[in-house]
């Protein structure tokens, strides 16, 4: 008998060793279907199946009990083992103790095109986050958070602050506006098309303009070029998609919409003076759950390119 044919008759006897713990103990097919909620018929057929396929008799039937063969005691001693044994290994799973939840404050825009879809990914490494969402800064401790996703210059006084990843900035539009232009686009030659911004409420729009990226390329923007500013990132990305103009999209904000065809980069992106940071109080940050925390969106953001598009992509 080779390997392939032992693998299939145990992956049976597997499916079917609750029914056989079941006929052992109850001492009757009726009594096993009832116990499994299984009709008596389907019972019988199940063991006569089992029984060809293993060219074994299992059972000995008589008007009033089923008794096991001294071959199908074997299988049912083993069956009762199995069963009692995944029995506790479940238990077992069920109170492996899972961190503490993370009340983490994240800006909107963050949160909305980043962070959220990404959730099920932290459930699955065992990782509960409340997200709360913040524009401002907050006073860690004090707010109801234990800790915080920041954008900007960094680090952050009297605080642990760990970056996570550098930003840049990547001009993005939407896909039917790049197949109106024959040629290549460029992002500070609109062309009559709006320059859409972030400003950020005012805390680092400098980092996020479009003069620091023509800045970055050596480069000026014509005064005369018509702009629309939004003092949210995700709004403004969401007017991009739906083909205002072209946008000023940063690292990781633009990432899903690119990897869905929503937006399409145009440009080479420039580097700025600003990164995520994962930001905690000093007694928060040496702590199992912040720094499975850390660990987590280390790993998401390892892959990430200049335009976020690889980064813990779904």
């Amino acid at each position: 008998m080779n390997e392939r044919t032992i693998e299939t008759l145990v992956d049976r006897l597997l499916s079917v060793a609750p029914l056989l713990k079941a006929i052992a103990e109850e001492g009757s097919f009726a009594g096993a279907a009832d116990r499994l909620d299984l009709d008596p018929s389907a019972v019988s057929h199940r063991i006569r199946a089992l029984e060809r396929l293993l060219g074994l008799t299992l059972f000995e039937r008589t008007t009033r009990r089923v008794v096991p063969t001294r071959s199908g005691a074997i299988l049912c001693d083993a069956s009762r083992d199995v069963v009692s044994e995944l029995t506790r290994a479940l238990a077992a799973a069920r109170e492996v103790r899972r961190l503490p939840t993370i009340r983490l404050s994240v800006m909107s825009s963050l949160a909305m095109k980043w962070l959220v879809p990404r959730l099920p990914l932290a459930r699955e490494a065992g990782i509960d986050v409340s997200v709360e969402i913040m524009e401002g800064l907050v006073e860690l401790g004090h707010a109801g958070v234990d800790a915080a996703l920041r954008f900007g210059v960094g680090p952050y006084p009297g605080l642990h602050s760990r970056r996570l990843l550098r930003c840049s900035l990547q001009p993005v539009v939407a896909p039917s506006l790049v197949r109106k232009n024959a040629a290549p686009m460029d992002p500070l030659v609109p062309d009559g098309l709006l320059l859409l911004g972030d400003t950020g409420s005012g805390r680092w729009s400098g980092l996020v303009a479009w003069e620091t990226y023509a800045r970055g390329l050596g480069r000026t923007i014509d005064p005369a070029v018509s702009r629309q500013d939004f003092d949210r990132a995700d709004v403004m990305l969401q007017a991009a998609i739906g083909g205002l103009g072209i946008a000023l999209g940063r690292t990781l904000l633009i990432e899903d919409d690119i990897a869905n065809g929503l937006l399409v980069p145009i440009g080479p992106p420039v580097p700025i003076d600003a990164s995520y940071w994962l930001v905690t109080s000093h007694e928060q940050a040496g702590s199992e759950a912040i720094e499975a925390l850390a660990r987590w969106l280390s790993g998401l953001l390892s892959t990430a390119g200049p335009d976020g598009a690889k980064a813990g992509h779904l």
